[in-house]
């Protein structure tokens, strides 16, 4: 197996991190020819990644990835048995999918337009009460050593961008005011396996401003 990818994107950390809960080794490759090829357009025809690549067969789509993970390697589990506590994991990331992650993401590639960044602040902000919600309804946060959930997969890397680089863009603690998301960071801050993932996000994005000058 390969995973198609970039370390900067929060979809392909989420890959990683249940790669490495589920203790796999699946290297992380740049796509064959650059994103925008016709050789990885034939393969994902949105262009996008992560992309995981399974005895030729190609799997779109970080949270679909997941779940195939889930299913093909379901030692360690990460996803609970019960229905409702599965289907409570899932909408979290669902939520990020959704209401969080796109938000964030424009508001870190804008250029100026002030009116168009403050729309994105509010979406952004309907997105995160919306998260903090959910989240405080369910499970504690991990140990500093424990086992990963898929929600947490998909939660920690929207979470370091929010603590780590959206400060850059934008004074604003996203995290006060929202307890159950700021003990889910604390919860990552230094967990073993986010660690790893968090340098690496952060070497790919000062490599990207060193490139874009």
């Amino acid at each position: 197996m390969k995973l198609y990818g970039a370390a900067l994107s929060p979809y392909s950390a989420r890959v990683m991190l249940a790669i490495r809960a589920k203790g796999l080794d699946i290297p992380l490759a740049d796509p064959p020819g650059g994103q925008k090829s016709a050789a990885f357009l034939a393969i994902n025809p949105m262009g996008k990644t992560p992309v995981l690549e399974v005895d030729g067969a190609y799997i779109i789509e970080s949270a679909v990835i997941c779940e195939f993970l889930e299913d093909a390697f379901p030692t360690p589990p990460l996803l609970p048995g019960e229905p409702l506590a599965r289907a409570a994991q899932r909408t979290v990331s669902r939520l990020l999918d959704l209401y969080v992650l796109p938000p964030l993401l424009s508001l870190m590639a804008q250029t100026g337009d002030a009116a168009a960044g403050a729309a994105r602040l509010s979406d952004l902000t309907r997105g995160l009460d919306a998260l903090e919600t959910v989240v405080g309804r369910g499970p504690a946060p991990p140990a500093a050593d424990g086992v990963l959930t898929l929600a947490d997969c998909a939660l920690a890397p929207t979470l370091i961008f929010l603590e780590r680089f959206l400060p850059r863009y934008t004074p604003q603690d996203m995290l006060e005011g929202r307890p159950a998301l700021a003990a889910r960071w604390t919860a990552y801050a230094d967990h073993p396996l986010v660690t790893p993932i968090a340098e690496a996000m952060e070497t790919a994005l000062e490599a990207f401003r060193q490139r874009r000058g």
